[in-house]
């Protein structure tokens, strides 16, 4: 099937960032250029330019003379890229706090409610990890500084694949314990209080580090 509302480089960027999210490209595939040339109707000059992008935002491995691939799951930076979180996001969302605007938090409560619909679903674990996303992204609408934004954003992008492998082995407690977690983020939202607002965020990535670390033990154990 050919994708044809692409145009230049980024399109073929952004295009391809969506297929690693979403896990159309799997951890560890390999990444043809013809195939990618094909598909996007262009040369393999902007699949080239985008596959670099990709590279710089660590979703993908290029190797000189071998190819493309995508990022395999790596258990030591699985861990380094959480703790970069858990120090990187409770500042920007502190930071974001103050220029929230109403609209904002509006939008804030309504990810909020419906990431609480799917939470604990097997059966929706893909639109789980959506909506979580867009929940967590909407909360640093009010961060001013772009390149802080933009990492945060990369650093979502390159957990992807292990929320993927986490949160179908998320149990009940945990699930609960996600939930609690929302909420207290938009408590904390609704009365502007950021130390408090910062504290749960951390502790809410170093829960589903931890987590996280398990399971990818159990998936290299299997």
């Amino acid at each position: 099937m050919r994708t044809s509302d692409t145009s230049g480089s980024e399109g073929i960027t952004d295009a391809l960032r969506t297929l690693i999210l979403t896990g159309e490209l799997a951890p560890g595939e390999r990444i043809r250029q013809e195939e990618l040339a094909e598909r996007f109707e262009t040369s393999r000059m902007p699949v080239r330019v985008a596959l670099k992008q990709l590279e710089a935002e660590e979703l993908v491995l290029l190797r000189p003379n071998a190819g493309a691939w995508v990022s395999s799951i790596d258990p030591e930076d699985f861990v380094q890229t959480y703790q970069l979180r858990e120090v990187l996001e409770p500042f920007a969302i502190r930071a974001s706090l103050p220029k929230l605007t109403n609209d904002h938090r509006e939008r804030i409560h309504e990810l909020a409610a419906a990431t609480a619909e799917v939470t604990g679903r097997s059966d929706v674990v893909e639109e789980f990890t959506r909506r979580d996303r867009e929940f967590h992204l909407a909360t640093f609408a009010g961060v001013r500084e772009e390149s802080l934004y933009e990492r945060v954003v990369q650093l979502w992008n390159k957990t992807q694949r292990y929320r993927r492998i986490t949160v179908p082995r998320f149990t009940d407690a945990d699930n609960v314990a996600t939930h609690a977690d929302h909420q207290l983020i938009c408590y904390y939202i609704d009365h502007n209080d950021a130390e408090s607002l910062g504290e749960v965020l951390r502790l809410h990535i170093r829960r589903t580090r931890i987590l996280g670390e398990a399971s990818i033990e159990a998936l290299g154990e299997g």
